[in-house]
This record gives structure tokens, sequence and C-alpha cells, in this order.
């Protein structure tokens, strides 16, 4: 199936199916769903917290490097919350994770939570449980799947407006262990936010009236660490060492505003978003591949609770434990295939997250992968449906 036809195909099924919506929103309800934030004014109080997540994810992928599956299950979070004391609070509570078709998994919800300065000014500090696993990376370096296998992460976390930094600590070892110890350090940090009106390009016309531009502009950075080692285990099979990922994001979302005579129109353009990423692996310890880097090039719009994106992927020599398989060189989880040097992708988006049509707690999510080289074509649907108690 060549480019044309797909997108042809693509169109139709987007026209016919407004209810099939995005990858791109795969986490929508999960996030919610696993992320844990306060309003010390508003929240100071104990009592008991009860979240329910419905979820189905299937990827329909038949791509050298990842084969489609699906999940289908309910994830429930019950936890207690203590009084604010000292400006600290304890959370303790159990999580279940069903996997329909499969085996129940029971997570313990247990953190110490530090809120800094006046009114959580400075944020908070999580000791335990982590907040939104996943911490909103990018989507090549992190595996939207991963949230409906294992909902927890154990560590600490610094959290605030700008500030995600945490450290997941994977798998700890005792002497004579038959694994490795494993734990990631990472940080998504905005940089650059600013909501700008550009007044060198106010036109004024007595006739017409005035054309001003405005845009916001948002940059981000994120960083990832793993760290694979250990002194005092038995595991002499598995490698030892560390590698991580960087990333520097862009987006910038202009506005058009005319006012003409007694009317004021407001044009919002088309959101852009650019991310470059980088993979080291200095030592080539875990692949022959040392250095490794992609580039998203994304355009998408918005309408309510509705939204569309399409995106451009370029990568090379690209790798990522917690990312992807699609995007990498190497398949993850099968060494026998052959490895790609570059991947190429054009990506169709669609989404809907929100309480159109009553269904507040509802998300829904469509992909269409093209990949440009193999010339064929993978989808992934994803639906959240989330309650809180």
């Amino acid at each position: 199936m060549g480019l044309k036809e797909f997108l042809l195909g693509f169109i139709v099924l987007f026209i016919n199916n407004l209810s099939l919506q995005a990858q791109g929103t795969a986490l929508a309800g999960v996030v919610k769903m696993q992320k844990y934030g306060y309003q010390r004014d508003l929240d100071t109080l104990k009592g008991i917290e009860i979240r329910a997540l419905g979820y189905f994810r299937n990827t329909e992928f038949f791509h050298p490097m990842e084969l489609g599956r699906s999940q289908f299950g309910l994830q429930l979070n019950a936890f207690w919350k203590s009084n604010l004391k000292d400006n600290r609070r304890l959370e303790i509570g159990t999580a279940f994770n069903q996997q329909f078709g499969g085996r129940l998994l029971l997570f313990p919800h247990i953190a110490l939570v530090q809120f800094l300065g006046n009114h959580c000014k400075f944020g908070q500090i999580r000791f335990g449980s982590l907040s939104n696993p996943g911490h909103s990376l990018p989507e090549p370096i992190y595996n939207p799947a991963i949230p409906y296998i294992n909902p927890f992460e154990y560590g600490i976390q610094y959290i605030s407006q700008k500030t995600d930094l945490w450290m997941n600590w994977d798998q700890a070892i005792v002497f004579a262990s038959p694994f490795k110890e494993t734990f990631v350090l990472g940080i998504n940090q905005n940089i650059i936010l600013l909501k700008n009106r550009d007044s060198s390009k106010s036109l004024l016309n007595k006739e017409t009236g005035d054309i001003d531009i405005a845009y916001n502009f948002d940059a981000r950075f994120y960083a990832l660490y793993r760290h694979v080692g250990g002194q005092i285990d038995m595991d002499e099979s598995s490698v030892t060492g560390n590698r991580g990922h960087s990333a520097f994001q862009a987006s910038v979302s202009p506005v058009i505003s005319i006012k003409r005579r007694e009317q004021n129109i407001s044009l919002k353009l088309p959101r852009y978003n650019y991310s470059c990423m980088q993979y080291f692996d200095p030592k080539s310890i875990f692949s022959e591949i040392a250095f490794g880097s992609g580039h998203l090039h994304s355009v998408s719009k918005n309408w309510n609770d509705w939204q569309f994106n399409v995106k451009s992927w370029v990568g090379k020599n690209w790798m990522a434990p917690f990312g992807q398989g699609i995007y990498q060189s190497y398949n993850p989880e099968d060494i026998s295939v052959e490895k790609r040097e570059r991947s190429r992708f054009f990506i169709i988006s669609s989404s809907f997250a929100g309480s159109s049509f009553g269904l507040n707690g509802f998300s829904l999510g469509y992909d269409a992968y093209y990949d440009r080289d193999l010339e064929n074509w993978n989808t992934a649907f994803t639906f959240n449906f989330l309650m809180k108690i």
C-alpha cells in the first residue's frame, strides 16, 4: 500500500468513525488515575480516596520491531490521606490491577508527602509511591503501554508546577540475589513559558481595524538515566552499565486577533511542536549502538474536547529501554530481529478527552503509523473510563 492510498483510507476512516480517536492521548485517563496533586487550602483534611480506571488498549502492529497486543482490564486504587501536620501528609492504601483473562496484581500505595513553602508554593517531595509514572515523557522514550501493566513506581520525587524530578528504584538486591539491581533517574523540566503579543506586527487601518499576532511559546527539557549493576548478586549473565536519554522540546501556538469596527475575531492556528532526542550508551554495553538520535515534528489542532494531530518521526540508531518498540533500531523483545539503522514514520492521530455528550471521565484515542521505508501501516486504539470517589 502506497502513502497516497493510506492517507485516503485513513481520511475515510476518520470521517466515518469520529468515536475512534489517539495514542497521543493514550495516557489521558491513566495519568489522571495515577497522578497525585494537592491544593493545600482546599485539601487539608484526612479522608479516603477511591479511584477506578477501566481501560482497553489494542495495538494492531505488524512490524518487525514490535508486534501488536491487547490490554483489557480494570485498575482500582483506594488510599487514606492523613491530616496535614507540619506541612506533611501520609498516604496509605492498596491498588489492584486486574487484566481480564490474566492474573490479579496487588500494589501497596504508601507515600510520605512533604509540602515546601506556604500554600505549596515551592512544590512537594514524595517518598514512596511516585506520582504520574511515565512522567509525561515523549512516546519514543516511554511506551504508553507501561502504566496499564505496572501502575506504580517507588522511590523519591520532587514535583512543582514546572519540574518533575524523580528516582525510581526498579529492582533492589540482597546478598546472592539471582538478578541485578536497577534504578532510574529522570527529570521533566519546563525551561521557558511565554505568552506574548508582538506589537511590532500590529497593523492599524481605519477601514479594516487592528490585526494583532500573538503566540504562546513553551520549551521543555527531559533527561533519563538508567543504571544496571550491583556487587553482591550472583547474576553473571547480565550486563552491567549505564545508559540514558536527553530531549529538548519546543512548541508554539500562534493566535491572530482581528478587530473590525464592533467585531472581534480570534483565530487560533494549529500548534507546532518539535522534539530533538538523544540516546547515550558510550561504551556500547547494551548493544553495538553508542549514540542514537530522533526528531519528532508535530502539528495539532484542538476543537473543545477533540484533537487532531499530524506527526513526522525520523530516528537513527534509536534505542529506549522503556520506549515503544516500533520506533527503535532493535526489537526490545526479540534480539534475533535484524537491526534497522533508520526509522521513519508519518503519524496521524485523533482523540477525545472531556465531557462532551455527557461522557465525563471517558477518553478515546486512535493513531495510525505509516512506515515510510516498509510502506506499511500500524494502528493503535485506546479507551479509558475514569471514576473518582
